[in-house]
């Protein structure tokens, strides 16, 4: 396994486990409340962090969206490393969906990078200390 790679095996690909991540999961912001991530923790015998990305048509047209998607997805490739190791240290299965709150494509036409790095970043920071147990 590739440290920083998004292999098929880390992204929630079922509808049944999007359904489940829906109804029981918990949200978290980023730091700016322009990423919302839903989140679901359980005990598993396969520890590690499966992810979606999930941009509603009414943020923007689909090149956009794509670009956001991408963006988020690459984000989270970089700094993932902390929460996998938490994820597998507690024997935890994460099961994470992005969405965008605050970002649409009228009020950010340009998307800038740094600043969604910083947003998943925060979000995922979050997660790993619910995982950790350093925040309850």
């Amino acid at each position: 396994m590739k440290l920083f790679s998004l292999s098929k095996n880390e992204r929630i690909k079922e509808k049944k486990n999007i359904q489940n991540l829906i109804q029981d999961g918990s949200s978290v912001f980023s730091s700016k409340n322009s990423l919302k991530a839903i989140y679901l923790i359980k005990d598993s015998n396969e520890p590690g962090v499966k992810i979606a990305v999930g941009i509603s048509r009414k943020a923007g047209k689909a090149v956009w969206r794509n670009r956001i998607k991408r963006l988020i997805k690459n984000a989270y490739r970089i700094n993932k490393i902390p929460l996998v190791n938490s994820a597998k240290e507690n024997k935890k299965q994460i099961l994470i969906l992005f969405t965008s709150s605050g970002y649409n494509e009228l009020r950010n036409k340009k998307l800038d990078y740094r600043e969604i790095t910083e947003e998943v970043k925060s979000v995922l920071d979050k997660i790993e200390r619910k995982v950790s147990g350093r925040l309850k």
